[in-house]
């Protein structure tokens, strides 16, 4: 059983230059005050500091102020610092947990560091969302604004949940306790993982149908021993046939490649060879007009020396595409070579041929060799088959043990015991708060009792209780402190008061954590008394300084953190 307690509460408002500082004895806590004098006030902030907001305003009360909580997790202490809505969480050693203004993420963190793992569906999004502090305060917090009535009004926000109030009940008491919610959150997780499995297998069914309408698998099964020699053989000629057309290949791309370039080169040698016997027949005529240049117009002679020159750059050229010319008679004879082995490969292919078609008795070897690439086909599908039946198997398995063991924690058995417990709690309490006896058969944890007159608060303080004693039983699953905001509603008489006072007192489970606000002071023992006497002023200078010097680097961390992250 998880346990939970309130250690120490400061506030703090800047505005006014005042503090207060509170703490907590593990048992049982009194706060005495009249009204208005601030015990509402401290009560609200133990739950709206860990992001459980009670219903009502509080009047005349600094709204920037802050609140700094020490608790305790299984002897394990934190501390929540609350400002305007945003949050921060330290260790025991002020080490920054998470700093936030965002609702959910803080109460994902609450969640973590108090391992509630309680789930509902949401409303609007109509998804699985974890549950919030407000969920997980609810049974052990009875204020003087929305718990003393019929239903649940004591947290606001908690409508966003569909019928939220059955589980957390549940939850708490045992008749769905958290190992539930673990087992069915690895449930929801391997049903993801087999349901991948299953589309995958069915994915799978599908290709092998496809394949079997393109290559069926009919007619005899084949053995590929009797055909060793000749698969062997085939298995070389197809090798050396792929190897040698790849060289093949290769060698006649290159060859064609060089022989376009040379083509192409040759082409260009024999057109300006045209060109300059044009040139020359112009040059060497002695009536010829002197040459003028196009762009300048200036008159340039024929020296005779330019003249040789210029004979001795066509001779050059000529010799240049003969031996171009030659060079690409030599490549076309390798060209025709690479294309003639090319051609002669065929002869491979019909040897080939031949040896597909060798039968022994009425079995052609092209048979075996198409049964083969078939059967090897098939038996692939059939092993990833096995191996995805394998994994579903082996989920399967594990989600039935889930469930089994999902079913014993909540068996009707258990909840039986749980129910006949919490019934008898409530007929006890009843007797005990001086209200008459009712039939308890039919009640379930989240009847409310619906009670009008001075009876109505009996009877409600009669409900909680029967619950906080359930919950303190070896099915529960949390200690919780349990809150009780002012016992004395609808005018209960001299009578009725004492015996509420009495019941709060002595008769709640031994060992819990209690806190109860009270108008005026009571002779019953509790272990820790804190007594408010000023009017609106429950916030004094004397506990300002130690406060703030214990807040500010707080607050310090928790805004840095928050403006980093934003």
């Amino acid at each position: 059983m998880h346990r939970f307690r309130f250690k120490n509460i400061w506030l703090l408002s800047h505005r006014e230059k005042k503090a207060r500082h509170i703490g907590f004895h593990p048992n049982k806590n009194l706060l005495v005050g009249r009204n208005h004098t601030g015990k509402t006030t401290v009560i609200r902030s133990l739950f709206e500091t860990l992001g459980a907001k009670p219903q009502g305003k509080l009047e005349q009360w600094d709204e920037n102020a802050t609140s700094l909580l020490e608790f305790s997790v299984d002897d394990k202490s934190y501390f929540a610092l609350h400002q305007d809505g945003r949050r921060a969480l330290f260790d025991t050693n002020f080490n920054l947990i998470v700093s936030t203004s965002k609702f959910g993420d803080w109460s994902k963190h609450f969640c973590e560091i108090t391992d509630f793992n309680l789930v509902f569906s949401d409303k609007k999004q109509a998804e699985v969302v974890l549950a919030d502090p407000a969920c997980f305060f609810v049974p052990f917090y009875v204020n003087q604004d929305g718990s003393w009535q019929s239903d649940w009004n004591t947290f606001g926000g908690m409508k966003r949940f569909s019928a939220p109030f059955k589980p957390i009940l549940e939850y708490f008491t045992g008749v769905c306790p958290p190992g539930y919610y673990t087992a069915s959150a690895e449930k929801s997780q391997h049903s993801k993982v087999l349901e991948e499995n299953r589309r995958e297998y069915r994915l799978l069914e599908r290709a092998i149908e496809r394949f079997s309408k393109t290559i069926p698998l009919s007619g005899p099964k084949v053995n590929a021993d009797n055909f060793s020699l000749e698969i062997e053989q085939l298995t070389k000629e197809v090798n050396q046939l792929n190897v040698r057309q790849e060289a093949l290949r290769n060698v006649a791309v290159r060859e064609q490649e060089l022989l376009k370039n040379l083509d192409h080169q040759i082409q260009l040698a024999e057109t300006a060879l045209v060109a300059y016997d044009s040139d020359a027949k112009y040059l060497f005529k002695k009536d010829a007009a002197p040459l003028v240049c196009p762009t300048c117009h200036a008159e340039h002679e024929k020296p005779f020396l330019d003249l040789l020159e210029f004979a001795e750059d066509a001779r050059v050229l000529r010799e240049l595409a003969a031996r171009l010319r030659e060079d690409a008679a030599e490549v076309r004879k390798r060209t025709q070579k690479a294309f003639l082995e090319l051609s002669s490969l065929n002869e491979n292919y019909l040897r080939i041929s031949r040896l597909l078609d060798t039968r022994k008795g009425a079995l052609k070897f092209q048979d075996v060799v198409g049964s083969l690439g078939a059967e090897s086909a098939f038996a692939a599908f059939e092993e990833e088959r096995k191996h995805i039946q394998n994994a579903i198997d082996a989920v399967v398995l594990t989600v039935d043990a889930l469930e089994t063991k999902m079913n014993e924690l909540r068996s009707p058995k258990r909840t039986k015991a749980i129910l006949t417990d919490f019934r008898e709690h409530y007929a006890a309490s009843r007797i005990a708060l001086q209200l008459q006896s009712v039939s308890t058969k039919t009640m379930q944890l989240a009847s409310r009792p619906s009670l009008s007159g001075s009876g109505g608060p009996r009877s409600i303080l009669a409900y909680y209780a029967s619950i906080w004693r359930t919950v303190q039983s070896e099915m529960g699953t949390y200690d919780i402190p349990v809150v009780i905001d002012s016992p004395n509603q609808q005018a209960q008489d001299d009578f009725n008061l004492p015996a509420v006072l009495k019941f709060i007192a002595n008769d709640l489970p031994a060992g819990m954590q209690l806190i109860v606000g009270l108008e005026t002071p009571t002779d019953f023992i509790f272990d820790h008394q804190v007594t408010l006497t000023e009017k609106y002023a429950m916030l004094n200078e004397e506990d300002w300084e130690p406060t703030e010097q214990l807040m500010e680097p707080l607050l310090r961390k928790m805004y840095l953190t928050t403006l980093s992250q934003g």
